[in-house]
């Protein structure tokens, strides 16, 4: 009896054992799930950091461009407003522009018209580069891609040409009655020729508007001395010329 009681008691401890074997197993294995758990869930909160971190980053990035933007549009209204301002100043150039243009175009047309008078009066000179210039000057006054103060300028200095004419001595060819000739002009002085056989002299009759022959041998002499020094053939020298008196030129 007392061996079957021990019996007993031994396979009841071999029970408890194996009992309390398995609890501890069931720990480990709730031990094992629950640090599972705990990594997946630092995993989890790893990453949940990370993206907090990226998108803190992210709306630190826009604050700063919209920062950036914020400045820029001020800049552009300001802009803006400076614009609207010239532009008002220009919109009033450009009306007080359209006032003197009205004023000022008839007199440029005026100032045309009495430089083609006196051009046509004056010494027949050059006349095919004098016409030309203001044959020039008529077909800019029609053209709306030159300013007003270009077409202004442009007259004047075709008046500051002609008055130019007046303090030079110059000598060029051309054809008198289809005869070769030199012709020198001794400022608004006088207007000469002599052709090219020097068989022929002449002075422009300004009173009369046409050629005079020059039998004069002296003034044959001067004539053809002066055309040299104007061709820069010969020194500068004095020289006899025909010139018509005031009241002649009247």
């Amino acid at each position: 009896m007392m061996f079957k009681r021990a019996l007993v008691l031994f396979v009841f401890g071999c029970s408890l054992t194996a009992q309390a074997a398995d609890n501890l197993q069931q720990s480990k294995n709730v031990i094992t799930k629950t640090n599972q758990t705990l990594k997946s869930s630092q995993q989890l909160i790893n990453k949940v950091d990370v993206q907090t971190t990226s998108m803190f980053d992210k709306h630190k990035g826009l604050q700063s461009e919209i920062e950036t933007f914020l400045v820029y549009n001020r800049q552009l209204s300001e802009i803006v407003s400076s614009q609207d301002q010239e532009k008002a100043t220009f919109e009033r150039s450009i009306k007080g522009i359209e006032v003197t243009s009205q004023k000022i175009m008839p007199f440029m047309e005026r100032m045309i018209n009495s430089l083609d008078t006196f051009v046509s009066s004056d010494y027949p000179f050059l006349l095919e580069e004098r016409h030309a210039r203001i044959d020039s000057l008529k077909a800019n006054m029609k053209r709306a891609d030159i300013s007003v103060a270009a077409k202004y300028r442009q007259i004047l200095e075709s008046f500051q040409i002609e008055i130019d004419y007046g303090n030079t001595i110059e000598s060029y060819d051309g054809e008198i009655d289809a005869k070769k000739v030199s012709f020198l002009k001794l400022g608004r002085v006088g207007l000469y020729y002599m052709t090219f056989d020097k068989s022929a002299f002449g002075a422009w009759n300004i009173k009369q508007s046409k050629w005079q022959a020059l039998e004069d041998s002296d003034f044959k002499i001067s004539i053809a001395n002066a055309i040299k020094m104007a061709k820069k053939q010969k020194s500068p020298d004095l020289f006899f010329a025909a010139i018509q008196t005031a009241e002649d030129r009247k």
